[in-house]
């Protein structure tokens, strides 16, 4: 059967209702997998929507020296820092009962998986604040004589890396040339050479053209200028059409951004192969080995976490109205357990949030500011953990294994470095009509979902049946900002990153590339932001800044 495209498959669901109306299974002598939606129900978020006033928010005599909005990675970094300076009165909201944010991860049994980021690469060399904090948490050991890290036991992926399954069989790494002609190769190569050129460029201020954190780039128009084109016309205006290596290219383009090469700015799709040393011919020139743990970017949530008491986390904790008032902040939360409503005061407010809720929280947000958080476009994910009576073959322990004709990302085995292989970790990012995607994903229940990913995985496992035990899902109705062409380095940008008197903003949404490694960055500048408004003294962590 011809493969449908993506815009044909959401047309296809709304018609049929079902992945076997359409690919032609039938789930009809199967039997059912029991599961769950782990976040079932209506977002608590959309609480924001409605009309809330200071009328309705009880006073507390409670004060702090700066509130953090969002408990993922970005918030918790800025906890860190602001810690680590001697800042005593933090409070931390969050929406969930479990800190994370896209990052968070779950448990079943004595079994830990990520359900959401489940890796970082070992920082580049310019990453401060990154090295810093991983040094802290005692993922980085050290440095060698080199200056190159080194990393933790544990830490470090395990071998074998990945496959891929294409033509009926799996092949050794991300692959798809190995029985291409000599001119698909020669495109490869070409491609390679160039992305290995922008990886040593550095332009006339001396800065990388592609650094991490992204704000460490560059400011060459040469450079800035590929912000303003997709990628996938960054790839036609280089001769480069073909099919095996426009995949190659839009399957990176998912997995960092959760969109197509012709969804993102031609910089962000570089930047995902030039920012770290990835080339095999400079390998030895610096590492950029992945660093993962069973519960995924979970287990630095849990080490951040742990820098915090427990009376300076509120849970389940909704901040719907914030306004600056002189010389501090009220604040107004909703206990989304039991709907009470309470307001305190703060002198300072880190927002580490996902931006486009900024404007329904904050008074006086100016207008273009408000327009340019409400403009990010978030492409929506599912996420499945598949649990397993016993593992696969033991050919098949790969840790990442991706399906060439899939519009998923394939599969992450969540216990591969403990040497498993009963847990696998589904990713399926909506790439296209997002927000079509966006209902579907919310409306249809977890037997919908299970069977359309079962039928994906049963042409490579025709096993796997019999294998499950259980499968559970994690539904992300806004699980990443696409870094459209403009949205890095345009005039929106300023905006997002924009602080107001006493509020700073934070997330991977400020800088514009849905990474870990912006989330961390991002959360410390706003942390250091808000100390400088506190009168506070620290060493920075971000020298990168410098001149840029």
């Amino acid at each position: 059967m011809k493969a449908l495209s993506r815009r044909q498959f959401f047309g296809a669901l709304a018609a049929a209702g079902s992945w076997a109306a359409w690919s032609g299974c039938s789930s009809d002598q199967r039997r059912p997998i029991p599961g769950r939606i782990v976040n079932e129900g209506p977002p608590h978020g959309h609480l924001l929507r409605d009309v809330h006033s200071w009328a309705d928010f009880a006073a507390s005599e409670r004060t702090c020296d700066v509130a953090i909005v969002g408990g993922g990675i970005s918030g918790l970094a800025a906890a860190w820092k602001l810690r680590r300076s001697g800042v005593e009165r933090i409070l931390l909201f969050d929406l969930d009962d479990q800190l994370g944010g896209t990052s968070r991860s779950g448990q079943w049994g004595d079994q830990v998986f990520p359900w959401g980021a489940h890796y970082i690469n070992i920082p580049p060399a310019e990453a401060d604040c990154i090295h810093e904090i991983l040094q802290d948490l005692g993922v980085i050991d050290g440095y060698d004589a080199a200056n190159k890290p080194l990393v933790a036991a544990g830490s470090m992926l395990r071998w074998p890396h990945e496959r891929l399954f294409y033509r009926g069989r799996w092949t050794d790494g991300l692959d798809p040339f190995i029985d291409a002609s000599s001119r698909e190769r020669e495109a490869l190569l070409r491609f390679e050479d160039e992305m290995l050129r922008w990886a040593l460029h550095r332009g006339r201020d001396g800065r990388r053209a592609f650094a991490m954190p992204l704000r460490y780039s560059t400011a060459d128009v040469k450079v800035r200028r590929l912000d303003q084109i997709n990628m996938a016309q960054y790839l036609r205006e280089e001769g480069w059409q073909e099919d095996r290596l426009r995949w190659l290219v839009d399957y990176a383009c998912r997995d960092d951004y959760g969109s197509t090469a012709a969804q993102v700015s031609a910089w962000a799709g570089i930047h995902y192969y030039a920012c770290r040393f990835y080339d095999y011919r400079i390998e030895e020139t610096y590492p950029a080995h992945t660093l993962t743990w069973p519960e995924g970017n979970g287990y630095l949530v849990a080490e951040l976490a742990n820098r915090l008491e427990e009376n300076e986390i509120k849970r389940q904790a909704l901040v719907a109205r914030l306004a600056e008032e002189r010389s501090q902040v009220r604040l107004g939360y909703i206990d989304v357990a039991t709907g009470e409503k309470r307001q305190l005061t703060t002198r300072a407010v880190v927002y580490a949030g996902k931006l486009h809720t900024a404007p329904y929280a904050i008074a006086d947000l100016p207008d273009a500011q408000a327009k340019a958080m409400a403009a990010i476009e978030y492409s929506p994910w599912l996420v499945a953990a598949i649990f397993l009576k016993e593992p696969l073959a033991a050919q098949q322990t790969t840790w990442d294994n991706v399906l060439y004709d899939s519009p998923s990302l394939g599969y992450v085995v969540a216990d591969h470095q403990q040497g498993g292989g009963r847990v696998l970790m589904y990713y399926w990012p909506f790439v296209d009509q997002l927000e079509d995607a966006r209902h579907t994903l919310l409306a249809q229940d977890h037997s919908f979902w299970t069977e359309q990913i079962m039928a994906d995985l049963r042409r490579v496992h025709p096993e796997l049946d019999d294998l499950v035990e259980r499968v559970d899902l994690y539904r992300w109705g806004h699980g990443m900002m696409r870094p459209s062409p403009g949205l890095l380095w345009g005039p929106m940008a300023g905006w997002r990153q924009q602080p107001m008197e006493r509020i700073f903003f934070a997330s991977c949404d400020a800088p514009g590339l849905p990474l870990c490694e912006e989330a961390i960055f991002s959360g410390m500048l706003a942390a250091e932001r808000a100390m400088d408004c506190l009168g506070v003294a620290y060493s920075s962590s971000l020298g990168g800044l410098a001149d840029a």
